[in-house]
């Protein structure tokens, strides 16, 4: 198998400035085939960008959530039909505003949150009642600011007094459900969701540079975040979803976006989960994991360009559909991609994934990483 037409595709992303930097990991049968990067973590101090290169995860910490709830799952310690409420009393009778009026909803189940089908929304939503969930994260921002921060179970205990967008599943919507779940995980299994996942996860897969913080002595690779591409991108003046440069683990930790990692480090868990889970979870597990959840109705909703040819369940996509897609992989191959345009698609049929870490405000499913997964499986 000859990549050089993947390596081609990186270098020209990054001299067109398409990406200031790239690090690029292919595991097939478990094991990474192929690394290469190219471009810069930090353009003012020259500092390379490569496979060790520490990048805030953002939403691709949610492969890593709903990981872990599948984990509980095969313990019997979770159930996707339990009731959100029996775990987060705060949820046992959520509410959504419609013409003006408090309508108690459907109990949001565990499924709804893996999902995104609970209602539970991310601040600035523009539905009836969303300054309450603006409320809650302007509340947590403000804690973290000043020095006091929010735990996860109290982050927790306050989005379950905050209006939903809608009833219980209804539809389809990305919201602050990872984030829940974190809460839910925490009440599971009796711990921290930062030592669930290091014990779980992190520690049996090897992923020594992956945490919700990253420590003093590791600083100096901590990517640059630039908000767009360019010849002279700029840093951003504002903070996404109250994730900071955190050093020590932080007492909220973000189910949906907290994780920072390289892409050495997460190109592991793409290795345990398309080739039969490596130990820490069961090849069953992750056939449930990737196939679609949402009902015809709740699909609807699920409508980005991104999630073009593909299912939604258990906080990733699942392709479906790979014309509507436009991408070579097999049907069933499954992953997500976060804020910063971190990308994992982890495809158990060819036992194959592909990791793909950049670090840009707003980026989500790059051109770059389509054009990357096209090229790789035109080679395999």
């Amino acid at each position: 198998m000859t990549l050089d037409n993947t390596k081609r595709i990186i270098d020209s992303a990054i001299e067109h400035h398409a990406e200031t930097g790239a690090a690029f990991v292919l595991t097939r049968d478990g094991e990474p085939v192929c690394t290469y990067s190219a471009g810069l973590a930090d353009i003012e101090k020259g500092v390379p960008f490569t496979e060790k290169t520490i990048c805030r995860a953002y939403s691709l910490t949610k492969v890593v959530t709903g990981t872990a709830c599948m984990m509980l799952m095969e313990r019997g310690k979770l159930d996707t039909g339990w009731q959100l409420g029996w775990l987060i009393p705060e949820f046992e009778h959520a509410v959504y505003i419609e013409n003006g009026k408090r309508v108690e909803s459907p109990p949001i189940t565990i499924r709804d949150l893996l999902n995104m089908t609970s209602g539970i929304a991310y601040p600035g939503g523009s539905f009836e009642g969303a300054e309450g969930m603006n409320s809650v994260w302007g509340d947590l921002e403000h804690s973290i600011r000043s020095g006091s921060s929010m735990t996860t179970q109290q982050f927790a205990a306050a989005a379950g007094k905050a209006p939903l967008a809608f009833p219980a599943g209804r539809e389809w919507q990305y919201g602050s459900s990872a984030d829940i779940l974190g809460a839910v995980i925490e009440k599971a299994a009796d711990m921290k969701l930062s030592e669930f996942c290091a014990e779980n996860v992190f520690r049996p897969l090897g992923m020594g540079d992956t945490a919700f913080y990253v420590p003093p002595e590791k600083r100096d690779r901590l990517a640059v975040l630039y908000d767009g591409a360019g010849e002279h991108p700029k840093k951003p003046d504002y903070v996404n979803l109250c994730i900071f440069d955190y050093d020590t683990d932080p007492a909220f930790c973000s189910g949906g976006a907290g994780l920072f990692s390289t892409a050495s480090d997460y190109a592991k868990l793409g290795a345990a989960l398309s080739d039969g889970g490596k130990g820490i979870i069961s090849a069953r597990a992750i056939d449930f994991m990737r196939e679609n959840g949402l009902a015809p109705e709740q699909k609807k909703t699920f409508n980005w360009d991104s999630t073009r040819g593909f299912g939604y369940a258990n906080l990733v996509r699942c392709l479906t559909d790979r014309n509507e897609a436009g991408l070579f992989a097999s049907k069933g191959a499954f992953g997500w991609d976060g804020w910063t345009g971190t990308y994992l698609l982890c495809d158990p049929v060819e036992r194959l994934s592909v990791t793909l870490f950049v670090q840009r405000c707003g980026a989500g499913t790059t051109q770059l990483s389509r054009d990357i997964v096209n090229s790789v499986y035109a080679a395999v």
